[in-house]
């Protein structure tokens, strides 16, 4: 599996490629598979069974939009499971044609989310859970052929699926969980059961 970093080059610094690596691993022991990063303008043509796509600590301002639209180009190409985190997630919208703009009110801490479809990514979810946010933008218009699987009351689209391919996203970092608040590492498993990654699929 690839985990994607979506960080601008120029702001990856030691102590935030540390952070990668650690979320990097946390990935790793949750999904039971071998997890390797890449940095979003390396990413050609995907040959992994799964990508998870990072948040990004930076404005988009920031990132070469000829890098940007290869990116797009080559998710659009790649047939599997995608799951992007935060600014993971709206390069999946931004993909597909949504709009991604300035949040009403940015956050940052852990706040509540509450589920609106249990069917596939939360299905093993209560219908409020608490998880990590830390986001300035937000999905303000969603692609055709997307659906809101949960929202909260300072961000509209918390977590969308795709219907025509198995893509999903989070504006909140499930990668950020704690024992205090596990429902991020119960988002992941269950990605890795979605996607059919080994020891995630058995319920490992």
């Amino acid at each position: 599996m690839l985990f994607v970093l979506t960080e601008h080059a120029g702001a990856l610094t030691s102590e935030r490629r540390e952070r990668y690596e650690t979320w990097r691993g946390r990935l790793a022991e949750v999904l039971g598979t071998q997890v390797k990063s890449v940095h979003y303008e390396a990413l050609e043509t995907p040959n992994a069974d799964a990508l998870v796509l990072s948040g990004s600590f930076d404005a988009w301002a920031m990132h070469d939009r000829r890098h940007l639209g290869r990116l797009y180009e080559a998710l659009r190409r790649y047939p599997g499971p995608v799951l992007g985190i935060c600014a993971g997630m709206q390069i999946l919208v931004r993909a597909r044609g949504g709009v991604v703009g300035s949040a009403d009110q940015p956050v940052r801490g852990y706040g509540t989310i509450d589920v609106v479809d249990d069917s596939d990514l939360l299905a093993r979810l209560a219908p409020r859970f608490d998880a990590f946010q830390s986001h300035a933008d937000e999905v303000t218009r969603l692609p055709e052929g997307f659906r809101v699987l949960a929202s909260s009351e300072v961000c509209e689209v918390e977590v969308i699926a795709a219907d025509d391919r198995p893509w999903w996203g989070t504006q909140f970092h499930p990668e950020q969980w704690t024992d205090e608040h596990p429902a991020g590492r119960e988002i992941i498993a269950r990605f890795g059961e979605l996607a059919g990654l080994s020891a995630a699929s058995r319920g490992a």
